[in-house]
């Protein structure tokens, strides 16, 4: 489809489509990359910035939009893997684990932080 981009294939398997128009390209990284955080929290392994970048190469984005959705999907990423550290979901010998590997030092105090924003408080 002339005027849509697809996503890499890491990301795409977390979308609802496999290419998107430029106005929706920013939600369905944003989305992608939640699903891939939870995926990643759930196995107790984290990506650093550069793993999220390298996603990206050889993907055809005009300049204007390359770094905005490049950025929703790691905020995605990562808010997908801090919401599946506080659902309660994982046992919590793998959240620990996952919480190093998230935050390193000082992860309880971050993970205390992360669970008292998810209890809304």
């Amino acid at each position: 489809m002339p005027g849509s981009y697809p996503l890499p294939e890491e990301l795409a398997r977390h979308a609802p489509k496999e290419s998107f128009a430029s106005d929706e390209l920013r939600e369905a990284c944003r989305a992608a990359g939640e699903g891939l955080g939870r995926e990643d929290a759930r196995e107790a392994r984290f990506r650093t910035a550069a793993e999220m970048v390298e996603m990206w190469r050889g993907l055809d984005l005009p300049a204007w939009v390359a770094p905005y959705a490049l950025r929703d999907a790691r905020l995605g990423y990562l808010a997908g893997y801090g919401k599946t550290l506080v659902s309660g979901k994982l046992a919590e010998e793998r959240v620990e684990e996952a919480a190093r590997a998230r935050w390193g030092e000082g992860w309880r105090e971050k993970l205390a932080v992360a669970r008292k924003r998810g209890a809304g408080g």
